[in-house]
C-alpha cells in the first residue's frame, strides 16, 4: 500500500539516532511559526506547520509499519513520520503539535470523528489457506489484520480504534489470501472487498453484520459467497467551547456520588459502563478521581456490610468504574509488567494442558511442569512489578486501606484491593491479552487454554484459596499457591503503602475532556428524564448545553446567562472546581452540590474568563514559568524520538489493491506487508528460550500500548469464558 516505499530498508537501514527534545522549547518553535527541526540536522531537515486545515496529524497503526507508537504528519511539502517510545509519548506529541496548529482548540466549537471497527471472522473460504484484511477508509490504508488459518471459519476477533478522523463516506475491508511466492500457481492473492458505507454504522452502538465479499470474478459452480462478519460504530461528536461545558463539569465534579446512587438502579449494564467511563475520564482530568473512587467504593462497602463477599462480583458502578480507571492508569504498567511474558507465550509452543480429558497420560507430567513454570514466571513479572505501579492507584488503593480502618474494617481492604486489580484487571488481561492491547491478534487456541489456566492459578492466589474438588485436575498447584499467599500478601501491602508515592511514575497521557463531557451530556439526555429529577439543577444544565449545542455559533443561554462563542483569553492559572455556584433559579439555588460532606476549591463564578481544558487539566504553561517550574507543572519529560520512520514528498493516500489487480507487484503491501511475520509458520521456539526466569528480567520501561481502551469480553464470549465463572467459582 505504500508501493514506493520499502517497509523494511525504512526500519533497517537509515540509520536512526535517539534525538532527546525539550518539549517547552518544541513548542515554542512551533508557536512562533519557526522552520527549526523537530529533529536533529542529519534526520529531517524541518517540520514547518502551518495555523490552518491543511495540517493533517494522525497516528499510524503498527500493523501498517511493524513499529508501535508512531504517528504522521502531513503537510503541503509531504508527510513525515516519526517512532515514539510509548502510547502516552505519541499523544501527547500529537495534541501539543495540534495545538500548535489549532491554539484556540478548547474556545472553539468543533468536531470529532471516532470509528470502532471489529474485524471478527470470516466463512465459506477456500480452506487450508491463511487470509488478512486490510482496512481502508475512503481508500486510504488505516490498519491491517493479521494473517489466520482457515479452520472451521477463518477468525480474526481484532479490534480497531481511529479518533480525529476527517470526515469519512465508507468503510472497505480487503480481503486477501496469503500467497507462497515459490509456487507459481499462487500468484492470485487478492480475494475481494466488503464496503461498509459510513451511514449504515453512523450511531452510538456498534452495529454488528454479516457482508458479503465482492470478488472480481466467481467461479462457476460455487455454491456460497465468502462473507465477513464485522461490528463497526462511526460517530461525529460536536464539542462545544469549554466555557459552555463549565458549569456541567463543575456539577459532574461535586455532586458525582448523588448521580451514581440515583441512577445506579435504572440504568442499563451498557450505560454503567459508559457512564463510568466518562467519569472516570473527567474526574481524573480535574484532580478528583481518587475521591471519587474512593466514595464510591466506600459506598459499596456500607451496603454490603452484611455480606462481604457480594464486593466486585456485580455490576455496579462502582465495580465498572474502578475497570475503567484501571484500563486508563494502568496500561502501561501492564505492558511493563506482563507484557514480554505474554509476547513469549504468544510466540512459545509450551502445551500447558492439564486435563486428562484432554491430553494423554503420557505427557500428563510433563504439561504439569509446563504450567508450573509458567505460573512461576508470570507472578515473579506481577511481584516485581510493584516498581512501576501507578502513583495514581497506589494513592487510590492507600485511600481505601485507610477509609476501611476508619470504619472498622481493616480486614476487608486487601479483599477490595487484590478484587480490583487480580479480578477486573490482571486476571482478564493475561485471559484475553488482545482485549487490553498487550497483542493486538487473537491467541490462537493451544494458547488461549495456557493463558486460561495460569489466570486461574492467578486469581486463587490473590483470592488466598486454593483448588478444590469441582478441579481436581488442578489439585497439584495448590503447593505453588500456598507457598506463595505471603508474597501476595507482601505485594498488596506494598502497591497500597502511602509512603514512596513520589518515586513511582504517574499517568502522562491526553485525556480529552471536552470530548469526553459531550460523550457524558449525549448520555445522560438519553436517559429517562424522570431519573434526573432528584439532581437539582442537572435537568436545566443539560438542557442549556443541549441549546448551545442547537445554536452553531449563535448565542446560547449558559446558567442562565447568554454567551457567545468566547474569544482566545491568557489563561491565568488553574482553579481548582468549585463545589457550588450561584443559580438563578430559587428552587436550584438551595440546592447544595457535595460529594459525601466534601466541599473544596474556589468558587468559579459565570463571570469568570474562558474555561479550557487545560484549565481543568491544569497542564499548561503560563508565560510566567520559567522552563523548571513548567516542566514540574506538567510533569512532561523530555521525549526521545527515533527518526524519520519515513519521509514521503507526495501527499497523494496510501492506495490498497484494486479488486481487478489479480498479481500484486512486489512492492505491495497487500502481497508483502507484514510478509516475514506471515511465512513464519515455523514450529514456535521453546518458552524458556523465550524468557529468563528471575525478578529482573523483562525492562521494557518506555514500551507500552495503544490508549484505546477495549471493551469487555463480550465480543469474544462464544471462544472465551466467563471471567467470573472461570476464575472464582473453585472450591475454596
Amino acid at each position: 500500500s505504500q508501493p514506493k516505499l520499502s517497509l523494511r530498508s525504512s526500519r533497517t537501514s537509515r540509520g536512526f539516532r535517539d534525538v532527546v527534545l525539550d518539549p517547552e522549547c518544541v513548542m515554542r518553535r512551533l508557536r512562533c511559526g519557526s522552520q527549526e527541526s523537530l529533529l536533529s540536522a542529519g534526520c529531517v531537515s524541518s517540520l514547518e506547520l502551518t495555523m490552518d486545515q491543511s495540517v493533517i496529524i494522525k497516528p499510524v497503526h503498527s500493523s501498517l509499519l511493524g513499529q508501535d507508537y508512531c504517528f504522521e504528519v502531513t503537510t503541503s511539502t509531504g508527510t513525515k513520520c516519526f517512532s515514539c517510545r510509548s502510547a502516552a509519548e505519541r499523544d501527547k506529541w500529537m495534541e501539543n503539535l495540534r495545538r500548535a496548529v489549532h491554539p484556540n482548540k478548547d474556545n472553539s466549537r468543533r468536531l470529532e470523528n471516532v470509528l470502532t471497527v471489529w474485524v471478527i471472522e470470516a466463512k465459506d473460504l477456500p480452506a487450508k489457506k491463511r487470509y488478512f484484511c486490510e482496512l481502508c477508509l475512503d481508500d486510504s490504508l488505516y490498519a491491517r489484520t493479521s494473517c489466520k488459518l482457515r479452520t472451521d471459519n477463518v477468525f480474526w476477533g481484532e479490534r480497531f480504534d481511529f479518533s480525529s478522523l476527517p470526515s469519512v463516506s465508507s468503510v472497505t475491508l480487503h480481503l486477501y489470501k496469503d500467497t507462497d511466492r515459490k509456487r507459481k500457481k499462487d500468484k492470485s492473492s487478492y480475494v475481494g472487498l466488503v464496503n461498509i458505507p459510513v451511514a449504515t454504522v453512523t450511531g452510538r452502538q456498534l452495529v454488528e453484520k454479516w457482508y458479503s465479499v465482492s470478488t472480481p470474478s466467481t467461479s462457476r459452480g460455487k455454491s456460497s459467497v465468502p462473507t465477513v462478519r464485522v461490528k463497526a460504530r462511526y460517530q461525529s461528536i460536536v464539542i462545544l467551547p469549554m466555557e459552555q461545558y463549565k458549569e456541567f463539569a463543575e456539577y459532574i465534579s461535586s455532586n458525582y456520588l448523588l448521580l451514581c446512587s440515583t441512577l445506579e438502579a435504572s440504568i442499563s449494564l451498557r450505560a454503567k459502563e459508559e457512564l463510568a467511563a466518562a467519569l472516570v475520564h473527567i474526574l481524573h482530568s480535574t484532580g478528583k478521581a481518587k475521591d471519587f473512587l474512593t466514595d464510591l467504593m466506600m459506598s459499596e462497602v456500607d451496603r454490603c456490610r452484611d455480606n462481604d463477599q457480594l464486593i466486585f462480583r456485580e455490576n455496579t458502578l462502582a465495580t465498572k468504574s474502578i475497570e475503567e480507571y484501571l484500563k486508563l492508569i494502568g496500561q502501561k504498567y501492564l505492558q511493563d509488567a506482563l507484557g514480554e511474558f505474554i509476547k513469549a507465550l504468544y510466540e512459545s509452543d509450551e502445551n500447558c494442558e492439564v486435563d486428562p480429558s484432554r491430553c494423554s497420560t503420557s505427557d500428563l507430567l510433563e504439561h504439569q511442569a509446563n504450567l508450573r513454570m509458567c505460573c512461576e514466571l508470570a507472578f515473579c513479572k506481577i511481584l516485581d512489578s510493584y516498581r512501576v505501579f501507578p502513583r495514581e492507584l497506589k494513592e487510590v488503593f492507600a485511600s481505601w486501606r485507610q477509609e476501611c480502618g476508619n470504619r472498622g474494617r481493616p480486614d476487608i481492604s486487601e479483599r477490595l484491593i487484590s478484587a480490583s486489580l487480580f479480578l477486573r484487571f490482571l486476571c482478564p488481561a493475561v485471559m484475553s491479552p488482545s482485549l487490553f492491547d498487550l497483542m493486538q491478534e487473537y491467541p490462537d487456541e493451544r494458547t488461549a487454554r495456557t493463558l486460561t489456566l495460569i489466570a486461574k492459578v492467578i486469581q486463587n492466589l490473590a483470592n488466598f484459596s486454593k483448588f478444590g474438588t469441582k478441579e481436581e485436575y488442578m489439585l497439584f498447584m495448590n503447593d505453588f499457591v500456598e507457598r506463595q499467599w505471603s508474597s501476595m500478601q507482601r505485594f498488596l501491602q506494598e502497591i497500597s503503602n502511602p509512603d514512596g508515592l513520589n518515586h513511582t511514575a504517574g499517568f502522562d497521557g491526553y485525556i480529552d475532556l471536552g470530548r469526553e463531557l459531550s460523550s457524558l451530556h449525549t448520555l445522560l439526555t438519553e436517559l429517562d428524564q424522570s431519573c434526573l429529577l432528584k439532581l437539582g439543577p442537572l435537568p436545566r444544565i443539560l438542557r442549556d448545553v443541549s441549546s448551545a449545542l442547537s445554536n452553531p455559533g449563535g448565542v446560547s443561554t449558559v446558567g442562565g446567562v447568554s454567551v457567545s462563542s468566547p474569544e482566545p483569553q491568557r489563561l491565568q492559572g488553574s482553579p481548582a472546581p468549585s463545589s457550588s455556584y450561584s443559580e438563578p433559579n430559587e428552587n436550584e439555588a438551595a440546592f447544595e452540590m457535595t460529594n459525601g460532606g466534601r466541599r473544596e476549591g474556589p468558587e468559579l463564578t459565570n463571570e469568570s474568563r474562558s474555561l479550557s481544558l487545560v484549565d481543568l487539566q491544569d497542564s499548561s504553561p503560563s508565560d510566567g514559568l520559567d522552563d523548571g517550574q513548567w516542566h514540574r507543572r506538567t510533569g512532561l519529560l523530555p521525549l526521545s524520538f527515533q527518526n524519520p520512520v519515513y519521509h514521503m514528498t507526495s501527499t497523494s493516500p496510501r492506495q490498497p489493491q484494486q479488486q481487478a489487480d489479480a498479481t500484486p507487484s512486489d512492492g505491495s503491501a497487500g502481497s508483502q506487508g507484514n510478509a516475514d511475520d506471515r511465512n513464519a509458520v515455523a514450529t514456535k521456539p521453546a518458552f524458556l528460550t523465550q524468557m529468563s526466569v528471575g525478578l529482573g528480567g523483562g525492562e521494557r520501561g518506555d514500551r507500552m500500548s495503544a490508549m484505546s481502551s477495549s471493551s469487555s469480553g463480550e465480543e469474544y464470549s462464544r471462544r472465551a469464558l466467563s471471567l467470573t465463572d472461570t476464575l472464582t467459582g473453585e472450591s475454596r
